[in-house]
């Protein structure tokens, strides 16, 4: 009907021009009309329009005029040229308007193919990625859509689903009764069975509809393995950190606590028994000698607690503004008089606060300053400054240390390592740094290591934290 109306309007067209003005050359208002038909209303339309121009050009503008003779041979020639050239033309013109509009749907497709592929990527675990393929199920079908875990269909459908559920589960397709379709998450192992009922959908559109459904449900099956197999990967490489850790608490246990417990039993064994023989100055020495052991107990103990903590997450920093000298000063004092002429302070501004904790980050500085003394040998000098940046405060450790290579750096705030080029008789857990990095970042900051820029070798180690006032990173 709509290809008649435009062939009508084009032949109005023509015969007016042609009783007005006297033109003869009007059969491009025909051939115009089939065109038209074609791009608006596709390739059949288009041919049943070429027919209906040629009728109506032989009809109406033809001698003799309002019949369909033809006066001669030229007349039936040009008529039949003209009729082969509105087919072409209208063929032509209808395959470009389909070509087009299959080119649109399939634009069409990717887009939500691509949107629903970042929403199921997006989706942390198995429950939010099935209602997140419910929710584009229902988009595309406008329909009821239910996308089940393994075992609960049972509650939900009658008889005749639930056997499409069954078969769906087992032939890894998509099957169709009636207007319900199912498709599996998994032909291998069953994850989950998509389960929706079409809406209102032209039977000409069924096919396309059923295939985006389809792939659907693939990309969510697909996302769903990703998501099994990230959960997998973390058990397994937490598996593997907790055998690391282990085996290296072992070897630390059975390094660092064998000579000071070695120390205190001998002590503690000899003024046992042999007590009453010695003189007060040896009896001072043994129960300095247990005490001091005993510190290094101490310490080592509250290490490990320290990194179990930051390993479970469980630090909770309490910031509030605090001066970093005072911060500085405190943890010097916790080395000892005799070693705080090493240590340099006065480049620091008295008057430079930060958001910090006050527990935390002196401990982070004294585990630094105190790896300093035990591998920087009996020349080290220490140099601490501090500047702001960029609403920050960076805190600068510098030592004239023996330095580490190049390729250590990255490997020192590892928990257990131990430099290649520390002293034989250099003390410690390698858990100090690690300790350092893991309370500077509880504080929203972060630990630089690298070489010393005031020192042939050395180590200079940069502590960034916020300044009062200002917004942890």
């Amino acid at each position: 009907m709509a290809a008649a109306s435009v062939v009508l309007l084009g032949t109005f067209t023509a015969v007016l021009l042609y009783q007005v003005f006297d033109l003869t050359r009007l059969a491009i208002f025909f051939l115009g009309s089939v065109i038209v038909c074609a791009l608006f209303f596709g390739t059949r339309p288009s041919i049943f329009a070429a027919f209906l121009a040629f009728i109506a050009y032989n009809f109406s503008l033809v001698e003799p005029r309002f019949s369909l003779q033809f006066a001669g041979a030229d007349d039936a020639l040009t008529l039949s040229v003209f009729l082969i050239v509105a087919l072409l033309v209208g063929g032509l013109a209808g395959r470009v308007r389909e070509s087009e509009r299959d080119s649109r749907r399939r634009a069409d497709l990717l887009e939500t193919l691509l949107e629903a592929s970042r929403a199921f990527s997006a989706a942390a675990d198995a429950a939010v990625l099935r209602d997140e393929l419910a929710a584009q199920l229902q988009m595309a079908t406008d329909g009821e859509t239910f996308v089940l875990p393994p075992g609960t269909a049972e509650d939900r459908f009658d008889d005749s689903v639930l056997a499409l559920v069954a078969k769906a589960e087992t032939s890894g397709q998509l099957v169709s009764q009636g207007a319900w379709r199912a498709k599996s998450l998994s032909r291998e192992s069953t994850l989950g069975v998509a389960v929706w009922r079409i809406g209102e959908t032209p039977a000409s559109h069924l096919g396309a509809q059923n295939r985006l459904c389809g792939l659907l449900v693939d990309l969510a099956a697909a996302a769903l393995d990703r998501i099994r197999l990230v959960h997998l990967q973390t058990e397994v490489e937490a598996g593997v950190r907790a055998g690391t850790l282990r085996d290296a608490i072992l070897g630390s246990i059975s390094h660092d606590l064998r000579t000071p417990l070695a120390t205190v039993m001998a002590s503690a064994s000899s003024l046992r028994d042999y007590g009453e023989r010695f003189d007060v100055e040896t009896r001072r020495s043994l129960a300095s000698d247990i005490f001091h052991e005993a510190d290094r107990l101490n310490s080592y103990l509250e290490s490990l607690l320290a990194l179990s903590q930051i390993e479970a997450g469980h630090i909770s920093p309490n910031l509030c503004p605090m001066a970093v000298i005072e911060v500085v000063d405190a943890a010097i004092s916790r080395l000892g008089p005799d070693a705080q002429y090493r240590f340099h302070t006065a480049s620091l501004d008295e008057a430079l606060e930060i958001e910090a904790d006050m527990a935390l980050l002196e401990q982070a500085i004294f585990n630094v300053l105190h790896n300093a003394l035990v591998h920087g040998g009996p020349s080290i000098r220490v140099e601490i400054t501090a500047r702001r940046a960029d609403g920050r405060v960076e805190l600068v450790i510098e030592d004239n240390g023996s330095g580490v290579p190049d390729h250590e750096y990255d490997q020192l705030c590892k928990k257990f390592y131990r430099g290649e080029l520390r002293r034989p008789d250099a003390p410690g857990t390698g858990i100090g740094l690690s300790i350092t990095e893991g309370f500077v970042e509880a504080m929203g900051g972060s630990i630089r290591l690298e070489k010393s820029l005031g020192s042939p070798k050395g180590l200079r180690v940069t502590i960034t934290l916020s300044e009062k006032g200002g917004a942890a990173a």
